[in-house]
Parts: structure tokens; sequence; C-alpha cells
């Protein structure tokens, strides 16, 4: 009998520990770090002014920049903790028109994207490159202060249900206080967004910009994953890189 019990034992020890590691492999498997790569690109293009005010050649120029802006997209990798969002090169061929390049810089200009954007959300700071006369400066700032306010609107992207949040934020380098409407996606839980448009309880899928509209074309999950992060050791600070605008805006204005 004591033999027997002794096995019992054993067995009852034996299955417990079993459980304790089942329950931690699925603990950690809840816990794991989920990485998403989201590729966005242009819904919309919002000519400022009026389109039939322009000539006949710049009404074609309209066209083809709105035509064109659908080869134009931006790549998300991010999880819970970091981003990174660049833009997408687009390769060239030898029977592209030499209006190509003009075109996608053009494109471009509706947005006024960064050139590379790299979020810390743990510590709501980012780090951004911007390009300005031809010219790469690396800025690191906190978070931009959005001043969200979350509506009740909600539509589908890609088959998630997305809510409305609009917002306003300050672009020193036309010197103006834009307004903000984005999408979020709150069953996708991250902070994330395209460019430096992050801070939501949910992956922001839209954004309308003055100049834009840009909404997410493709989501997946990543497990192996690896986020790039910008070198900011040299960094600038935001209000070193205002002045640095003004000095510039000066110095063309005098020009």
């Amino acid at each position: 009998m004591e033999k027997l019990s002794g096995i019992k034992l054993i067995r009852k020890g034996f299955l417990k520990t079993l459980l304790f590691v089942f329950l931690g492999c699925l603990s950690g498997n809840l816990n794991a770090q989920k990485n998403y790569k989201i590729i966005y690109g242009f819904s919309e293009i919002k000519p400022q002014g009026s389109v039939d005010s322009l000539s006949e050649r710049g009404q074609r120029l309209g066209r083809r920049v709105a035509e064109y802006s659908q080869k134009v997209n931006y790549t998300l990798f991010t999880n819970k903790d970091y981003s990174y969002f660049e833009p997408n090169n687009i390769l060239r061929k030898e029977t592209d028109s030499p209006l190509t390049p003009t075109l996608e810089r053009l494109v471009k200009l509706f947005v006024s994207f960064n050139t590379k954007v790299y979020s810390n959300h743990k510590d709501k700071k980012i780090v951004f490159i911007k390009k300005l006369v031809s010219e790469d400066f690396t800025v690191k700032r906190d978070y931009y202060d959005f001043s969200w306010v979350i509506k009740d609107d909600h539509k589908k992207i890609l088959g998630f249900t997305a809510r409305k949040a609009t917002g306003n934020y300050y672009y020193p380098v036309t010197n103006e206080e834009l307004e903000v409407e984005a999408w979020f996606i709150p069953a996708i839980s991250l902070q994330s967004g395209p460019d430096i448009f992050m801070g939501l309880p949910g992956l922001i899928a839209e954004v309308h910009l003055k100049g834009a509209v840009v909404t997410a074309k493709n989501i997946e999950q990543c497990d192996d994953l690896e986020i790039e992060k910008i070198e900011d050791s040299k960094a600038m600070t935001q209000k070193e890189f205002e002045d640095l605008i003004s000095r510039l805006t000066q110095k063309f204005v005098g020009d």
C-alpha cells in the first residue's frame, strides 16, 4: 500500500509539473511581442484651389500626378514598443518617362512625410529624418501632441472596424497649425501610425491630411521582424530644428 501511495504521489507531482510548464508556455505565447508590417498608399490626392482654373497643361499634369500616386507606398514596421516608418523604393524602368522623378516628388509633397521615422512608444519619443534644401537633418523629440478627440464614427478598413479621431498639430516647415483626421483599429492595440501620426488606442490605418488621404493597403503580422533604429547621437532638438527652419526661411526670403 505504501508503495502504491508513493507511486501516486510521484504521478501527481509529475502532472503538476507538466501543468506548470503548460501554463508557463501559454502565458509566454499570450504575452509574446506581436510584430506587424503595414503598407500604406494614397487613396486620394487633394489639390489646393480649383482644378478647373488651371490651364489644360496644368490639368494634364494633375491627372498624371493622381495616377502616379497609386505607385507610391510607405511601410510601417511596428510592435507595442517600437516602430519604424519609411517610403518604399520604386523600381525604375527604361521605359519610364523623364517626368517620373518629378511626378514622385510632387506626389510626396501632398503629405510632406519625413524621410524616415523611428518611434519609442514606451518613452513616447520619436526620431525623424527630414530633407530640407537637399540635405537630411535628424531630429529627436517627444511625441507630437495632437489633442486627439475620439468620435463615434466607424467604418471598415481591410476588414477591421476602424474608429474616427480628430486632432491638430503645428508644422514648422510651413508655419501652420494643421488639422488631421485619423481612423484607428482598436482590435490592433498599437500606438503606431504612418509618419508622426500616433498615440491613439489602436493602429492608425488611415489619415486625412491637408493634401491627401493615406490608407493602409495591407496589414501583416510578422513574427521574426526586427525594427530598425535611426542613429540619433548627433540629432538636433525640435527647438534647434525650428530655429534652422527660421534661418533658412529668412535666407531664401532675403535672397
